[in-house]
């Protein structure tokens, strides 16, 4: 049983389109609401992306860049954070920090597609 939910676990960090599609598929059958289930789908997977990434730099370079993405992180958080108060809205810690993880899914996942594509292309050239 611990090997099927590692060998689980390991499918949705190396591929979390996967993971977007499970969570998805399950939120809406029990919640019937196609936005709720997108967001929050698109909220879990942001884990399992900033993980893939982490795996993906540690795969290409050997080294897997944990420091630099916790920069990233919480830059984005203090500039979304200035926006908002440069904008005189509320400055509200939830808001922020949801807004953060959704930019950090585009972030992510953005990242991921450019080393799949730069991993497979130095593959197939190292062949």
């Amino acid at each position: 049983m611990v090997d099927f939910l590692l060998g689980s676990l390991a499918a949705l960090v190396t591929v979390p389109l996967l993971a977007w599609i499970i969570v998805y598929w399950l939120t809406r059958k029990i919640t019937r609401h196609k936005k709720r289930s997108f967001l929050f789908a698109t909220d879990v997977t942001t884990f399992f992306l900033i993980v893939s990434v982490m795996f993906a730099l540690y795969t290409i370079w050997g080294n897997a860049f944990l420091w630099p993405i916790i920069i990233i992180i919480l830059l984005m958080i203090i500039g979304i954070t200035f926006i908002y108060w440069k904008q005189d809205k509320d400055i509200g810690l939830p808001k922020i920090i949801k807004t953060a993880w959704r930019l950090n899914f585009l972030l992510f996942s953005s990242g991921y597609l450019v080393l799949c594509v730069y991993g497979l292309i130095f593959r197939v050239i190292d062949l």
